[in-house]
């Protein structure tokens, strides 16, 4: 006999659909952050133009909204507080250096043209 489901077994049996490591979905995260700062450095250099890149750009957002999803829907991994400190590092210091990139591609552009 079935039964109405109970609310763990449709969060679990929802949660199996989106099952990704959360590990990756923070490797993700840093990759894509590192190539938007390649993105915005090659721009701001003249070597590529907003053109050639742009789609990457308008799906940055959504693809953020949606790792996020994936990362709070994910299969948690053991971890130790060494490895989780280096994460959040590494996450940190993506955020610097693309902050950093982005004012940098505003100086070039205000004071070398």
């Amino acid at each position: 006999m079935t039964g109405p489901k109970t609310q763990n077994q449709c969060h679990s049996s929802s949660s199996k659909f989106f099952s990704v490591k959360k590990k990756t979905v923070i490797r993700i995260y840093l990759i894509i952050g590192w190539l938007m700062i390649a993105l915005i450095m090659l721009n701001a250099t003249e070597v590529v133009s907003y053109d050639d890149f742009k789609y990457f750009f308008w799906m940055v957002p959504v693809s953020t909204a949606v790792l996020y999803l994936l990362y709070m829907n994910g299969t948690p991994y053991n971890i130790q507080n060494e490895e989780e400190l280096k994460s959040i590092l590494a996450l940190v210091l993506t955020f610097l250096c693309l902050m950093m990139a982005f004012f940098a591609a505003i100086i070039i552009e205000h004071y070398c043209r």
